[in-house]
């Protein structure tokens, strides 16, 4: 059974004022701003392409495949005898109780985006990160785990300063980010990611029935945490620039003003670079002013869209998955090529907008592909929905058909499901592989089991060819 992330906070209704996203709606309506080809699974328009300038920061390989962008954080998992009520003030009453002293070591895994670049590398992308995270020991941790697991070392978006514990936390009032930088013990920065050389914690409280509940500075903002930052440093822009795919999702504008998001997104895709958006659980606090806005700039700025299928009915108000999807591809504005929307249990659908083919130029059709769950024990189901993104940009920068793509995207979702806790108990290629053989015998359909059959092999050259780059050998070696 394919079971999407889970994730929740506390919703915010607050913002930051800015612009409707003009500038990229004049962008949108320029051929040479618009996706390339439905049938080449492609969002790499050719003249964009071209006009690719040469960059320091590659893959071991060549160019990067995939960028997450934003929404770094480490987990702290942590039993309660009960979740947490929905009160917000409780909930920041809770937060403060979690941060008065550091979580164990025991306790600590990466989080946020971090589930999908893990998923990423372990598919054989070559990945890189995009992010905020701090100079202290959080951070570090956070690094080391991503380099283990064949992430590039983070760029990091915002400036850190290696200034001592109280001159820090005046930087930090002084900018406005709320908590300070310091514990007040003088050895060690806030552990609720309060300030630009703070990591941000997110809090994973589990009941005795495996339910769970996320507790954060997402939660109660200010927002943008990062409210300073106005455009990204040229080193950021670069790794953005050499990347064929960009990932990030709707907590990207809790980080960052709107302004610095679409500066950066633009700049990339002028590049080439396809953006991939999943607009997550805070697409309930975009539907209105500036947030929503920002909501928008990404729908139509974005190649291929993943959402649930409450997520769906949020941004759409409909409530039918496949209307749901066409509704995004029929945006005036929208570049979208392919759209997304996981179904749980009942798997997923991708409908394509269709147009011009690589093949001869000869038109395509439009196209919607259902394609079911597998069939797997559900441990636990946090990062399924990360994992099954980086399927998504996996099959679609490689030009693999949507039946294709779902199939390998819904077995790594069901793979994570198989564990518990994201980070670095996301998908094995091992256990993908064993669940794309499964769904080759056992599917519901001559169709997809063909799919499956088709992914389970595709795969696999993916991660001889990775291994032939040097990429995540130590993940690598047991599925190839």
């Amino acid at each position: 059974m394919l079971l999407h992330s889970t994730r929740q906070s506390a919703l915010h209704r607050g913002g930051h004022q800015v612009p409707a996203p003009a500038a990229a709606a004049a962008t949108l309506r320029s051929p040479a701003a618009a996706c390339g080809s439905k049938s080449s699974s492609r969002c790499l328009n050719a003249s964009l392409r071209g006009s690719r300038r040469p960059s320091a920061i590659r893959s071991a390989g060549g160019e990067i495949d995939v960028v997450g962008l934003g929404n770094l954080c480490v987990d702290a998992v942590l039993p309660l005898p009960e979740l947490p009520p929905p009160d917000r003030e409780l909930r920041r009453q809770l937060l403060d109780t979690l941060t008065a002293s550091p979580p164990p070591r025991s306790s600590w895994e990466v989080g946020g985006n971090c589930n999908f670049m893990v998923a990423a590398a372990r598919l054989g992308l070559a990945t890189a990160s995009v992010g905020h995270i701090g100079t202290d020991v959080y951070g570090n941790f956070m690094d080391e785990v991503l380099r283990e697991e064949g992430v590039q070392a983070t760029t990091r978006i915002a400036p850190t300063s290696t200034s001592t514990p109280s001159s820090t936390s005046s930087k930090a009032k002084a900018n406005g980010n709320g908590n300070a930088t310091s514990n007040g013990k003088g050895d060690a920065p806030a552990i609720g990611g309060g300030g630009l050389d703070s990591t941000l914690i997110c809090f994973v409280l589990v009941d005795p029935d495996s339910r769970h509940a996320f507790c954060s500075r997402y939660d109660f903002g200010p927002w943008p945490l990062l409210d300073g930052i106005s455009e990204l440093p040229e080193r950021a822009q670069a790794v953005l620039r050499s990347s064929r795919a960009i990932f990030t999702n709707g907590f990207i504008f809790d980080e960052l003003p709107l302004q610095a998001v679409q500066a950066c997104v633009l700049d990339a895709i002028s590049q080439g670079a396809a953006i991939f958006f999943d607009p997550g659980p805070r697409c309930q606090t975009m539907l209105e002013g500036p947030r929503r806005a920002a909501l928008d700039l990404l729908l139509d700025l974005s190649c291929v869209v993943l959402m649930t299928e409450e997520e769906a009915h949020v941004v759409t108000g409909l409530q039918d998955a496949e209307a749901a999807a066409k509704w995004v591809l029929a945006r005036p504005t929208a570049r979208a090529q392919w759209v997304v929307v996981k179904m749980g249990a009942k798997g997923a659908v991708l409908c394509t907008r269709g147009g011009v083919s690589s093949h001869k130029g000869s038109a395509a059709a439009p196209t919607t592909t259902y394609m079911g769950a597998v069939k797997v024990e559900v441990v636990d189901t946090v990062g399924c929905g990360d994992s099954f993104a980086a399927a998504i940009v996996m099959g679609f920068i490689n030009g693999w058909a949507p039946d294709v793509t779902l199939a390998l995207a819904n077995a790594v979702g069901g793979a994570t499901a198989t564990g518990r806790g994201a980070g670095r108990n996301v998908a094995r290629p091992e256990t993908v592989l064993r669940l794309l053989g499964e769904g080759a015998a056992g599917g519901v359909s001559v169709e997809q089991r063909a799919a499956f059959a088709a992914a389970k092999e595709l795969l696999q050259k993916q991660l001889a060819k990775a291994q032939g780059r040097g990429l995540g050998q130590g993940q690598l070696s047991a599925a190839a």
